[in-house]
């Protein structure tokens, strides 16, 4: 397993719906970051054969979630964190060997990020 899927699957695995309002800058980059990564490897012409149509809608929801938590910040705040998450995506990607070897790691956060997403929305609604 690779240094990436490991970084995505402990970060997945420690995400509850409770705390994601209360991210840190830094973890608010990294979740960022990591979004970016995955979905950049869901776009590799090698990985793309082995994803279903949800993965891509997953990833993007939980673009859509790091995103709402980024606009809570000011907008020169969020270029900077924008900037940091493509540092970050892009360190992922040189500890990546084999990027295809991500996507159970990716899959797994952007399913748990997109969770988080769907129960933030269905709250509001009530």
């Amino acid at each position: 397993m690779t240094a990436a899927a490991i970084l995505l699957y402990t970060f997945a695995s420690t995400l509850a719906a409770a705390d994601i309002d209360q991210l840190s800058r830094i973890e608010l980059k990294d979740k960022w970051g990591q979004v970016l990564f995955c979905q950049q490897i869901y776009k590799m012409p090698e990985v793309m054969p082995r994803l279903y149509d949800f993965d891509t809608e997953q990833c993007d929801s939980a673009a859509l979630l790091v995103g709402d938590l980024a606009s809570k910040h000011s907008t020169q705040e969020q270029q900077i964190l924008k900037a940091q998450a493509e540092n970050h995506a892009i360190a992922l990607s040189y500890n990546t060997s084999e990027p295809y070897l991500s996507v159970p790691a990716c899959r797994q956060f952007c399913l748990k990020l997109h969770k988080l997403r769907e129960e933030r929305i269905n709250a509001g609604s009530r």
